[in-house]
């Protein structure tokens, strides 16, 4: 039953792509006009019209089911740290390290080397490959028998990872229009919500059910039936016309020399990467903070925050994204400016549901950030995409990882973990709480960052 079901869907993925692949010359006309970076709406009332509006639907849901896998195999480890840590005897700040500098180190150094080949070579096998990498990688963490070999299946985990944001970046502004790209990064970027919802939902229900180990090896065979789909379903437009081997990418110096060049670039750069670190500070310690402090179970935590981040988070990244393109068609300034002004609230918002006591209040005052934590992601990754070298999507792309991840999400959760034990001998227990109370401060520094992005931001387009 299971294989028949398979089989229909490869038939049906099959046959949505079989317009795109046959020699139709109004598609070629088309794939070379996105691949050009240029607005597809005049495409899209052809014959092909319909064609290329489901290719660009089927190979969105595609790229956003490999982010949700990414971000459920990135972040399956924290729900998983008290039976983790009860086993192995590990500190916070080994479990810190685990969550964020042992995999984000090496997830942005191999995205750099992998997205220079995706500039230049099949995106989609690029993605397919990794995915199935990170996802063996993610079952063998469910085999280590104490840190050493917990820190080698992450280190995997980070390297496969590594290739799929940056090749999905540029296959998204390649297929989108600047008029409609914050909204499809924002569509993208459901991914990890989804992967929050799987994370702390399943990942909770099954770390208490079947362990750990079990858990680890399960989601690890998620992400290998995915790579099969993806294998038939995905292509690259680049592959079907002879645009690849006319479009020959920019050395990576110069590539890099234009990103620091770049006003609106830098500061892009610096919000993103504030943000980044107080985002997974908070979704790494979270479940911990609900469990010591809240006193709520393993399955409770994760019921909550799945919801909370995956539900109702990818239902406000979605809508944040449609509006940030809404309001900024007439000023493309204004995108960077709603960021900065939700960041700002978000702030105010965190810091008074960390010093909540009473846990019904504390859980109710958690749901709008919670909700709103993400919704910087798919305008930054828009801007980004608008600004640069449409040669050089991808490598661009990786920088921003590279920065964001090393930098951020390495830190982020790290410094909390460290500043958790640092302060366990004077607050006991209520020590993450005062930990995580350093996030709100990284959210409005933020803020200034997004705001000071929107100078320049103009001329920097038009170029």
């Amino acid at each position: 039953m299971i294989g028949k079901s398979y089989l229909r869907l490869i038939i049906l993925l099959r046959r949505s792509l079989l317009p795109l692949t046959t020699a139709r010359p109004e598609n070629s006309v088309t794939e070379a006009a996105i691949i050009a970076g240029g607005s597809t709406d005049d495409a899209t009332t052809s014959e092909g019209g319909l064609h290329l509006r489901r290719w660009r639907g089927l190979t969105l849901a595609l790229l956003g089911a490999v982010f949700a896998v990414h971000f459920l195999d990135r972040q399956i480890l924290a729900i998983l740290i008290p039976p983790i840590k009860a086993e192995l005897g590990l500190s916070d700040t080994a479990l810190g390290f685990l969550s964020g500098f042992a995999f984000t180190v090496f997830f942005s150094t191999a995205g750099l080397v992998i997205a220079r080949l995706a500039d230049r070579a099949d995106r989609a096998r690029i993605i397919t490959w990794s995915l199935a990498v990170f996802s063996v990688m993610t079952a063998m963490c469910g085999l280590a028998m104490g840190f050493w070999q917990l820190l080698a299946a992450r280190v995997g985990v980070g390297v496969g990872e590594g290739g799929t944001n940056p090749a999905s970046h540029s296959l998204i502004a390649d297929l989108f229009p600047m008029q409609q790209r914050a909204a499809a990064m924002a569509t993208y970027s459901i991914g990890p919500h989804i992967g929050l919802v799987l994370a702390f939902g399943l990942g909770g229900w099954l770390g208490q059910t079947v362990g750990w180990r079990s858990t680890f090896i399960i989601v690890g065979a998620i992400g290998i039936v995915l790579a099969l789909i993806t294998r038939f379903g995905l292509r690259d437009p680049r592959i079907t016309t002879r645009h690849n081997r006319e479009m020959r990418s920019p050395p990576s110096s110069a590539v890099v020399h234009s990103l620091l060049r770049s006003r609106v670039l830098r500061h892009l750069f610096a919000g993103a990467t504030l943000a980044t670190a107080a985002a997974l500070g908070l979704v790494t310690w979270l479940p911990a903070l609900l469990t010591r402090v809240h006193g709520m179970s393993l399955m409770q935590a994760g019921v909550f925050l799945g919801l909370a981040f995956g539900v109702a988070g990818a239902a406000s990244t979605y809508l944040f994204g449609r509006i940030a393109d809404t309001v900024s068609i007439a000023d493309a300034r204004r995108k960077p400016r709603i960021v900065a002004g939700c960041q700002l609230l978000l702030a105010a918002l965190w810091l008074a549901a960390l010093l909540v006591e009473d846990r019904s209040i504390a859980l109710a005052m958690l749901v709008v950030p919670c909700m709103l934590i993400g919704v910087y992601v798919g305008p930054t990754l828009a801007l980004v995409q608008d600004v640069v070298d449409p040669r050089a999507r991808a490598f661009s792309a990786a920088v921003l990882l590279l920065v964001v991840n090393l930098v951020g999400a390495s830190l982020g959760p790290l410094a909390v973990g460290m500043l958790s034990d640092a302060l366990a001998a004077l607050a006991g227990p209520q020590s993450l709480r005062y930990a995580l109370l350093a996030t709100p401060a990284l959210l409005a520094w933020s803020g200034f960052h997004y705001a000071r992005a929107t100078t320049g931001l103009a001329s920097e387009l038009r170029e």
